[in-house]
């Protein structure tokens, strides 16, 4: 059965000595504060000493994978199948411990270089799979991104430096040159901490209907392409598909001739600031 990322409620690393938790990253929210969950989980496993693999509470399943120096935390949905969610804790506790296993035998206290490493965790369990005919956009909305530094800061820069809300995610994959998966990772980041959100490609046969826009956008627009503005505008009563629109003030005998291309232009600048929106895409 395939991993379902929804269920995926809240990871931690937790140091093996000393109990101590190096790095946790909330999915969702839970009716437990998940501090109270990894310090019970530490006192069963590391003072208990007690082989567990997984806790099972009323709404939640505890999945927990033990390395040497670490273990990894998974809360997670009750789900049917534990082996995909675990082959990707094994797969996160062997790179934690590959790249960490020093700094975690002789911690010093500091967890915040671990916060890099919230990336290698995201690759493999992203908070959220984007649809990849779908387009990013920038909102206006972003969060503080708690583990933004180093590398995870630089690759999060590459991928907005090609979100110019024309390409796809399939598009952005493909120029890129990374693996699906880590573009998958990144945009999940930014759309978690909503810096991103995601909007259809325009077709054809997409139907528009007029929305309230701010009088500012409008006037701007009505400066910027005069009475094509209006005459759009008024053609999309939620009824007209695209490409009926486009045709018919192309047509030279109805004493029109916008240019089509210029005309897809204007209507899809009007459906990013919001003025016009898809109601039905066949």
């Amino acid at each position: 059965m395939p991993l379902d990322v929804s269920k995926v409620r809240y990871i931690s690393l937790i140091r093996m000595e000393g109990g101590e938790s190096v790095l946790n990253i909330p999915y969702a929210e839970l009716t437990v504060d998940p501090d109270l969950i990894a310090g019970f989980v530490t006192a069963v496993i590391i003072f208990a000493k007690t082989p567990i693999r997984t806790i099972r509470k009323a709404s939640y399943d505890i999945l927990i994978q033990v390395g040497e120096t670490v273990l990894v935390l998974l809360v997670v949905d009750p789900v049917p199948d534990e082996a995909p969610y675990r082959a990707k804790l094994q797969h996160i506790l062997n790179e934690v411990e590959s790249l960490h296993g020093d700094k975690l035998r002789h911690f010093e206290g500091d967890v915040r270089r671990f916060r890099e490493f919230a990336l290698t965790i995201i690759k493999e369990f992203p908070f959220k799979s984007a649809d990849l005919n779908m387009i990013p956009v920038f909102t206006n909305s972003g969060v503080k991104i708690p583990f933004r530094v180093g590398n995870v800061d630089h690759e999060l820069e590459q991928v907005e430096s090609f979100i110019n809300g024309k390409r796809t995610v399939a598009e952005i994959m493909d120029l890129m040159g990374h693996s699906d998966y880590e573009v998958q990772a990144l945009m999940s980041i930014l759309t978690r901490y909503e810096w991103i959100e995601f909007k259809p490609r325009l077709r054809d046969n997409d139907v528009l209907q007029i929305q309230d826009c701010p009088a500012i956008i409008l006037d701007k627009l009505k400066a910027d392409y005069g009475q094509a503005l209006e005459d759009v505008m008024t053609k999309f009563d939620g009824t007209a598909k695209i490409i009926d629109v486009v045709e018919g003030l192309h047509n030279k005998e109805a004493g029109l001739h916008y240019d089509k291309n210029a005309l897809m232009f204007l209507i899809k600048k009007l459906v990013e600031v919001g003025c016009l929106k898809s109601v039905l895409a066949p």
